[in-house]
């Protein structure tokens, strides 16, 4: 009988699954062990890009997954050990390549009009200057540095396989160390807050709902059209911003006061930030209170919560959820003074997604990371100014996916109308959800994918076994 409910569940459970199984693949490549994906909504179309050790397969898709186009190449010396980054003119896709110094940067361009691929090397000199940020906006790929000592931005520009230098200086903007002490750009880009090692700036990206992991970093930036938005939260009572036109590289700072907390005798405040849709998020927290507080970009406060350690949550929608490295592994806590304790002694964080006219808002706090070992470590770990693949959107979303994994993660979820004002009911589980509890069970399948397209979310991964490329899909 226990066999036969087992295997009942079983087939229940390939069933649910295989449901959401939109397309396979055939695809015989050896030894995948990476690819990142660019998705062209206003084309309906797709690019996989397939990379081992000797090739790289780049695969076009329309908005049904039928192949519309494939080009081969060998890929870049093996001193280029990892793709940085892409841009895109026209029918010409670009892949940036560097050296693990990233004084050279190689781009591969695969031409889908002539099929051929070219490839061209950039040497960039990097001994005053350190890079923080890859990102690619508007099909533009930027490799950002920080000139050492000073408050100076240099932003490599990629495009249609041309480089420019462009400088943003913001020596006249003030900005404050931890202590409240005037510092330069760089001291503040250089700081090492336990959770994001020092010259390191985590992007925030909408393709997928952003896990408390990411959100948690102190250094943060946002796209809005052509804008970078930059946040740091290193001081406790202000989140510092600055505001980057990529159309002329102009920069805006701006100051925003943390909420005001009862200070409490010998107790550090914590505090953190997050920006959606033209709102700044910010929270500020001891052992027992934490206070909430939601800005426009003048700085005018729309709303305020707070959580009390003796009191039940009247904003939160869901349980007190500790999820202890996966999503399948959680527990239900109790009480208010355990979410506050457990969020004041990790790293607290917030995450906000909109959907339907409904602001999604997770609050709650992140471990370090727990190797196999049992032993805690995070930015200690990190390399100070060199550049890794989660740098590009498909490896983030990979890395956002994967960023709970042996983690303790303490968090509740709460619902808002677009006025920030609170609104009862469940929460619905999201496809970011029904994709993280899918992958869970999905090991076997190597070089994943995640990305957004065509009012879905996708998951990929190559199976060694069928040699095809399966993709699975989700809705809110």
């Amino acid at each position: 009988m226990k066999k036969f409910l087992c295997l009942l569940l079983f087939v229940q459970s390939s069933f649910l699954f295989s449901q959401q199984l939109e397309k396979v693949l055939p695809l015989n490549f050896k030894n995948t062990n990476d690819l990142f994906q660019v998705v062209e909504e206003d084309k309906k179309q797709v690019l996989l890009f397939f990379r081992d050790k000797n090739r790289v397969l780049t695969v076009k898709f329309n908005d049904k997954f039928e192949v519309l186009d494939s080009i081969s190449s060998t890929r870049p010396p093996k001193n280029y050990d990892d793709i940085i980054g892409y841009s895109i003119t026209n029918n010409k896709y670009y892949s940036y390549w560097s050296t693990p110094n990233n004084k050279e940067i190689t781009t591969q361009c695969f031409d889908f009009d002539t099929k051929k691929v070219s490839l061209k090397t950039f040497n960039l000199d990097f001994e005053k200057e350190k890079p923080v940020k890859t990102i690619t906006v508007n099909s533009i790929f930027y490799l950002i540095t920080v000139v050492k000592s000073t408050s100076i931005l240099n932003f490599y520009v990629f495009d249609d396989g041309n480089l420019t230098k462009k400088t943003v200086d913001l020596s006249t903007n003030r900005f404050l160390s931890y202590d409240t002490k005037t510092c330069t750009l760089w001291s503040l880009l250089n700081s090492d807050t336990g959770l994001d090692g020092s010259l390191s700036i985590q992007n925030i990206s909408n393709d997928t709902p952003p896990s408390l992991t990411f959100s948690a970093n102190k250094r943060k930036v946002y796209t809005n059209g052509n804008k970078l938005f930059f946040t740091f939260d290193n001081n406790k009572n202000f989140t510092q911003t600055v505001t980057i036109n990529l159309n002329d590289f102009s920069a805006i700072s701006k100051g925003y006061n943390q909420p005001y907390l009862l200070s409490v005798n010998y107790v550090e405040d914590e505090s953190n930030s997050f920006y959606v849709n033209g709102k700044l998020i910010q929270m500020k927290l001891n052992e027992n209170r934490l206070a909430l507080s939601v800005k426009d970009m003048e700085g005018n406060e729309l709303k305020t919560y707070e959580i009390l350690k003796d009191k039940e949550v009247t904003f939160k929608n869901s349980d007190i959820i500790q999820e202890n490295g996966s999503i399948n592994k959680t527990r239900i806590l109790d009480k208010s003074n355990q979410l506050l304790r457990k969020i004041y002694f990790e790293y607290p964080s917030m995450s906000c997604y909109y959907f339907n006219d409904i602001v999604y808002l997770t609050i709650g706090s992140v471990s370090l990371e727990k190797n196999g070992n049992g032993a805690m470590y995070g930015a200690m770990f990190g390399l100070a100014g060199v550049l890794i693949a989660t740098a590009i959107t498909s490896n983030y979303s990979i890395a956002n996916l994967n960023s709970y994994k042996n983690r303790k993660v303490v968090y509740i979820n709460c619902l808002f109308d677009k006025e920030f004002n609170h609104v009862d009911g469940e929460v619905n589980k999201l496809a970011f959800d029904k994709l993280r509890a899918l992958s869970e069970n999905k090991d076997d399948l190597i070089s994943q994918s995640v990305f957004k397209f065509n009012s879905k979310l996708y998951f990929g991964g190559y199976d060694k076994q069928e040699k095809s490329y399966k993709f699975f899909s989700f809705t809110d």
